[in-house]
């Protein structure tokens, strides 16, 4: 089975910087190779359980589908991040969960 490219994210950042920080700020992101929705997260969420929470939620908000992963290495692992930016869709599939252990559903498009 082929692995995907997903990018994680929790909403805000534990940066106590007024204009991009803290929960409505921007967002904490983990670019990860993984073959599910689910794995993508469980990966993503173990590095934020060990990063400061303050009045986060150390858990994976949103993930976003960004494609196939060209590569011939064939482990499921984080690539990149911890990184705090905006999140933005750009249009990709993307599935959402209410809570840590809430089931993640397919968001419609638009």
């Amino acid at each position: 089975m082929p692995l995907q490219l997903y990018e994680a994210v929790r909403w805000g950042n534990a940066s106590e910087d007024p204009l991009t920080g803290g929960a409505n700020g921007w967002d904490t992101c983990l670019l990860v190779r993984a073959g599910s929705v689910e794995a993508a997260a469980r990966l993503a969420d173990r590095e934020l359980a060990a990063l400061p929470a303050g009045d986060l939620e150390p858990w994976t908000h949103v993930v976003y589908l960004l494609g196939e992963d060209a590569g011939t290495d064939t482990d499921a692992r984080v690539l990149r991040g911890p990184y705090v930016q905006p999140a933005y869709r750009h249009g990709w599939r993307h599935w959402a969960r209410e809570g840590r252990d809430g089931a993640w559903v397919e968001q419609p498009a638009g």
